[in-house]
């Protein structure tokens, strides 16, 4: 008799372990049909009244729309939108808060110490945005291609200024490397933000800007304000048709710039979960609404993404930020 409970012991424990997994198993199913059961929460990191904002506030709309339960903005700004992925980072794996998901996810945590892990606490749900970046000069500007930023070097004994929305954004780094691409000296003028920036560059404080579309860049661009010289990739957007991409105008860049917007989630998420969100991505951005705001920002819709696609997507632009940063030594300061 002892040696059987001998043998049957183990199995014992087996079935225990398998029972747990069973009822845990089925809790997380019985969760997922039933999400969203209450309103959901997304956070930005970045203040109201910029792209990233307004483009998210309309995916917000159509979301609701689609989930069935509202989809509330909560701007959470700081520490380049590091506090907003924190507090996703940190809150429970249900579902219930989203993160908008952008570049400065692929360059902060390279910039800054952040309370999460960026490689294994976030999972992305889908990309819906792939973003421009712009070399504007003002309206008056003599300056149409590099052949003429060259003159303007040469005639500028301390420099082209070049402003940007901040330190570690497209345009810093669209600085930089205009400034390895034509061998001339340029300083570097950081605003808090693109809207600063592009007043300064209407009022000819700086020589030019680099900055993603924005409500703001529209109305001085149709106002006749400034111009934009060329989006910095190898061949021109399909939202921008009429800017001339980089070797057009004579400019070859390290590497093209652009930015993203999608939506992420804490790792842990259930899978039907990260399911149900992907479905209602989808139906939110091929609605008509959201095609209209992104179309009026000059941004470029991408429909369909997977969350296996976007995170690779996320993984690779971290991992190819993270070399450019650590090779040009840049920092937060």
């Amino acid at each position: 008799m002892k040696f059987l409970n001998q043998l049957l012991r183990p199995l014992s424990r087996t079935l225990r372990v398998a029972s747990i997994l069973l009822a845990v198993t089925f809790a997380g199913l019985c969760q997922a049909q039933a999400y969203p059961e209450r309103p959901i929460s997304l956070l930005i990191g970045f203040p109201p009244g910029g792209a990233f904002d307004s483009v998210m506030r309309t995916l917000a709309e159509e979301l609701s729309k689609s989930l069935g339960q509202r989809v509330t903005i909560d701007n959470k700004a700081g520490a380049g939108g590091a506090l907003a992925t924190q507090a996703v980072a940190a809150a429970p794996a249900d579902g219930y808060t989203l993160l908008a998901a952008g570049l400065q996810l692929g360059t902060g945590p390279h910039l800054n110490k952040v309370n999460y892990n960026p490689l294994t606490d976030l999972t992305m749900i889908g990309q819906v945005t792939s973003v421009p970046v712009m070399l504007l000069v003002r309206s008056d500007s003599t300056i149409k291609d590099a052949k003429d930023i060259l003159a303007l070097a040469k005639k500028n004994t301390n420099g082209i200024t070049v402003g940007s929305g901040g330190v570690g954004t497209t345009g810093h780094f669209g600085a930089l490397m205009l400034s390895n691409a034509l061998g001339v000296p340029v300083v570097h003028v950081p605003f808090k933000g693109g809207a600063p920036g592009l007043q300064a560059l209407v009022g000819g404080e700086i020589d030019m800007m680099f900055d993603q579309p924005s409500g703001v860049m529209q109305g001085l661009l149709s106002g006749g304000k400034i111009r934009a010289l060329s989006v910095i990739q190898e061949q021109r957007s399909s939202s921008l048709p009429d800017v001339k991409s980089a070797p057009e105008i004579g400019l070859n860049m390290e590497k093209p710039l652009r930015g993203w917007h999608g939506i992420a989630v804490r790792t842990g998420t259930p899978p039907a979960v990260l399911q149900k969100l992907n479905v209602a991505l989808t139906a939110a951005v091929n609605s008509t609404a959201f095609k209209t705001k992104v179309d009026q920002l000059g941004l470029d819709l991408i429909a369909g993404s997977t969350p296996d696609t976007f995170q690779k997507y996320y993984l690779a632009e971290y991992d190819r930020w993270g070399q450019f940063i650590k090779k040009h030594k840049i920092t937060s300061e």
